[in-house]
């Protein structure tokens, strides 16, 4: 299948794959690593849908040189992974050299065949041993002692490092609905939460710059957008609130601006835990921002309690409006134009990548041998080509990185949910490219020789 005409982003774009430590490496106590909060949520009976955990994952700590070899082949010359902060670092804050020694290997396979790696310090794995997690202010100072050590260890072979992942489902899902590790349900600690990890992030970024001065440095997040389930105004405000503490809980401190007073409220005995200074640290100049687009959210007006305390309450994807994919989110490509637009219309934004983008498309391997995924396909296709027409309207957005590269295990959702360009079978560990990978291969070919 050619590529559509509609699709034209000129060199030097960036075409990358991506990853997180969690869902892909297993490995989970080799070489003297450490439990993450992921390790112990999965132990939890109920939290994962299908009863599984990340013991083995996609066992890419044993199949690394594989896995590099599959993206060159691919055609990928980037690749985003997120370092494991439970297998670099030991219980008393030191460098785990067994863990280093992974990732040093990873490192020299990806230049060996002239991959870009674009790593990540935080994709939600905090280690378990952290007491309070991300609700001790402690937590903050650690982990930019982390980030000191990987800028020591790794940092000559990483030009481009985001702080965190998606903050937000550290902290709301984490903290506030439950349905991520730790397993809280109060509101109060996730704007709690969210603070601290903005601290971090700031923390982090001076702790980084202070040992080196030649990696860009950034931040990933997943912004709300959020359309009103009516035009009531109780509807309308509670899609504005759904965007407030998306959005502004965690630019507005990249930019030295306050939290809304609607989120300031929510905070309520907790507030405590926002001391002075702290907006001056989370403000560090940025030198990209990677922004996660999958679909969009629609809210209404809360009726119970627990909605009230968040403001809002989302309707559930029904596919009436929308086309779902097999996770049951809409597929919503113009989402990502208004998103983007929505962003830099509100806040300074430094260069734009789109650090991840895909769906969940459960198509397996057939008879032949080949996997047709069709739904995938055409969601890349819509999304790649919205994607296109902010770059020819002057959005600088500067790279794009298909999620994911493999299937994987998919956090609460086990591994019932396949994201991957690549069809994992977990009990073999085969990889198969899907007909979604061959196409962005060839996507990726006419884009180069277009652009030469």
């Amino acid at each position: 299948m050619s590529a559509p005409n509609s699709i034209a982003l000129p060199l030097p774009f960036e075409w990358g794959c991506a990853t997180s430590a969690f869902q892909i490496e297993g490995a989970a106590s080799l070489g003297g690593k450490l439990p993450s909060i992921w390790d112990d949520f999965c132990t939890q009976p109920g939290n994962i849908k299908d009863g599984s955990n990340g013991l083995t994952a996609c066992d890419h700590v044993h199949r690394m040189r594989d896995d590099v070899a599959l993206i060159a082949d691919l055609g990928f010359r980037h690749y985003r992974f997120s370092i494991a902060w439970s297998r670099v670092i030991n219980e008393r804050g030191q460098p785990n050299a067994a863990g280093f020694d992974f990732y040093k290997r990873l490192l020299d396979e990806l230049a060996r065949k002239g991959i870009t790696p674009n790593a990540t310090l935080f994709h939600w794995d905090l280690p378990s041993h952290l007491k309070g997690g991300w609700l001790n202010r402690d937590t903050a100072y650690r982990f930019a002692d982390y980030a000191r050590c990987v800028a020591r260890e790794l940092g000559d072979a990483l030009p481009r490092v985001a702080t965190l992942n998606e903050p937000w489902c550290s902290a709301f899902l984490g903290y506030d609905l439950g349905v991520f590790a730790p397993g809280h349900q109060n509101r109060e600690e996730s704007l709690a939460a969210a603070h601290h990890l903005m601290l971090a992030h700031g923390l982090a970024m001076q702790a980084w710059r202070g040992m080196r001065d030649d990696t860009a440095l950034g931040i990933v997040l997943n912004p709300e957008l959020c359309d009103a389930a009516s035009d009531n105004p109780a509807d309308r405000q509670a899609a504005r609130m759904a965007e407030l503490e998306r959005n502004d809980v965690f630019l507005n401190p990249l930019f030295g601006r306050d939290w809304p007073a609607e989120m300031q409220t929510q905070i309520g005995s907790l507030a405590t835990v926002r001391q002075e200074g702290d907006l001056a640290i989370c403000a560090q100049p940025l030198d990209f921002i990677g922004l996660n687009y999958y679909t969009r959210s629609v809210a209404r007006a809360p009726r119970s309690a627990h909605e009230k305390s968040r403001g809002y309450a989302f309707v559930p994807p029904s596919g009436d409006a929308l086309p779902l994919t097999d996770i049951g989110w809409e597929i919503c490509p113009e989402g990502l134009g208004r998103m983007v637009r929505n962003l830099t219309g509100q806040w300074p934004l430094p260069p734009i990548w789109i650090t991840e983008n895909g769906a969940a498309d459960n198509t397996e391997v057939g008879a032949t041998g080949e996997c047709q995924d069709t739904l995938r396909l055409g969601y890349l296709q819509s999304h790649l080509a919205e994607l296109s027409q902010l770059v020819q309207s002057g959005f600088d957005i500067r790279g794009y990185y298909v999620w994911s590269l493999m299937d994987n295990f998919e956090w609460a959702h086990g591994y019932t949910q396949r994201f991957g360009v690549v069809h994992v079978d977990y009990a073999t560990q085969q990889r198969t490219p899907k007909a979604s990978a061959h196409w962005l291969s060839d996507l990726m070919r006419r884009q180069s020789i277009d652009a030469a």
